[in-house]
């Protein structure tokens, strides 16, 4: 089995298992308050786990550790132990700092729906260490041609936290409720980041503690300082949609959360399993200097990535309203709540394809170690998302919010692929490859998916539409690549094979 296909199969299990957790929250919880205040403190150590664990620490680190395991695989053990000694003491004391603040905090909050904001939050700051740490360790793996463990490590997560709901109804109120689940994610934290520790083990890599000095991991502090300021200003972005949804309305943060999740589901099965790929092989294709291959490498992952994006965006638009009535009209939550959901998702699946090549699009400047012009792109991205939010959040409520992500995140691919043909001439080849793309199968595809989706009758019960919507799913599949056959035999191809070196045109 591929690396790829090894990650897709790994993160289908851990996204249906989130699925899974979702459903049973809402069914649990509904769109409550505390629903709404639980989704935006498990943001906060998620923003930091984004920012550090797969943001702009790993994208510092990955390129470092792949010259490092290129040039000297004789000293990649002794690197790691000194890299995650300090990286371990200087979280820890970010979690030790943090841990105190919100005490402090929650005793001067005035406000009751903020206070429980910051109590849950405190109970899950120490997932943050464990995550971040964990996320890291899956980077190495990765550079070391392992990627099983880094698909299959979110499942651990799902699993504690799916048995912390079975739990929910022996707790007396919805606030006992959001507190065991907080536990819980902090236990499926620790699992996570337990299990790849003990695979470099295995491997011959046995992280002791040391604290003596290296010039590379002296480097990946270099390239980590400008970057983070980029990533923070790109993961500001979901936490303060989260924040603003929240003030609109109690169950705001549910219904954007819910949008996102279904957004998730293709970015995490394809864009993930796609990065995990590109980034740590691409780096290590620049520390050769191979060109060609980088070149080749790029160009088959952005057009995987679109050629599994965009279908997914024009499913979720047209099947919006059946796919959440299906699976969270459940338990507390209602119809109504459905439809307070639906143009979210719809706002959502237009920027799909865009979420996914803005992502990718940041992992060429990473790994080229060009931390500074993410900065330029994110600070701008930023100032677009707060102005947009706060003219169309007044007007259309929780809607504005999608739309001012969906804008700013266009205004951000666009200086992306401006910055790239600047800095990289070489790249500027690499972009035609959407000119190459087989557009006239995607407009047949969504015009096919439209009348079909507008025709079916639903609302026949959970059972019929889950038939109904499954046939749908499965004939839509089976006439996009039809489709891909007739008007592009090398995209056929490449998606049929998974892979993303020279073989796959072939």
């Amino acid at each position: 089995m591929s690396a790829l296909l090894k990650l897709v199969t790994g993160t289908l299990c851990s996204r249906i298992l989130g699925f899974l957790r979702d459903i049973v929250f809402f069914a649990v919880l509904g769109s409550s308050r505390e629903a709404s205040a639980f989704l935006i403190a498990f943001a906060l150590p998620n923003l930091f786990r984004r920012l550090c664990g797969e943001g702009a620490l790993s994208a510092a680190f990955i390129p470092v550790f792949a010259q490092r395991y290129a040039q000297q695989p004789q000293t990649v053990g002794d690197f790691l132990s000194k890299f995650f000694t300090r990286f371990g003491i200087w979280l820890g004391l970010a979690v030790g700092i943090g841990m105190i603040t919100l005490s402090i905090g929650q005793t001067v909050m005035p406000s009751p729906k903020w206070r429980t904001v910051l109590f849950l939050t405190l109970w899950m700051l120490p997932y943050l260490w464990f995550i971040c740490t964990a996320a890291l360790l899956n980077g190495a793996l990765n550079v070391l041609n392992k990627f099983s463990l880094t698909a299959f490590s979110p499942v651990l997560l799902n699993l504690s936290f799916l048995i912390g709901l079975a739990l929910c109804p022996l707790c007396e109120t919805a606030h006992m409720q959001v507190s065991l689940l907080s536990v819980c994610v902090v236990i499926g934290g620790f699992l996570q980041y337990f299990l790849p520790k003990l695979q470099l083990k295995r491997n011959g890599f046995r992280l002791k503690f040391c604290l003596e000095s290296d010039a590379d991991v002296t480097r990946v502090g270099q390239l980590f300082l400008p970057g983070v300021f980029g990533a923070a200003v790109f993961q500001l972005n979901a936490l303060l949609g989260r924040f603003f949804a929240y003030t609109v309305d109690d169950g705001g943060a549910s219904f954007l959360y819910l949008a996102n999740r279904f957004l998730e589901l293709p970015l995490g099965l394809f864009s993930f399993s796609i990065f995990s790929v590109v980034f740590p092989q691409l780096s290590l294709l620049i520390a050769k200097d191979d060109t060609r291959s980088s070149k080749i490498l790029l160009q088959n992952g952005i057009r995987l990535l679109l050629l599994l994006l965009i279908p997914a965006a024009v499913g979720l638009f047209m099947l919006a309203e059946p796919i959440l009535t299906l699976c969270f009209h459940w338990g507390k939550f209602s119809q109504a709540d459905i439809r307070q959901v639906v143009p979210l998702l719809k706002i959502f699946a237009l920027g799909l394809p865009l979420f996914g090549l803005t992502a990718l699009f940041a992992r060429i400047f990473y790994a080229h170690k060009d931390t500074k012009t993410p900065v330029k792109i994110s600070v701008y991205t930023l100032v677009a998302y707060v102005l947009c939010a706060v003219m169309l959040m007044k007007p259309f409520g929780v809607a504005g919010l999608a739309l001012a992500s969906l804008v700013s995140n266009a205004l951000q691919w666009f200086l992306q692929i401006y910055f790239l043909q600047q800095k990289y001439s070489d790249l500027r080849g690499t972009l035609r490859i959407f000119r190459k793309l087989p557009w006239m199968g995607f407009v047949l595809f969504a015009i096919s998916l439209y009348f079909a989706s507008n025709t079916l009758p639903w609302s026949l019960g959970k059972t019929r539409d889950a038939l109904l919507l499954s046939a749908l799913i499965t004939a839509a599949v089976a006439f996009y690549l039809i489709l891909l056959k007739v008007f592009d035999k090398t995209s056929f191809r490449q998606l049929l094979s998974f892979r993303l070196d020279a073989e796959a045109e072939r």
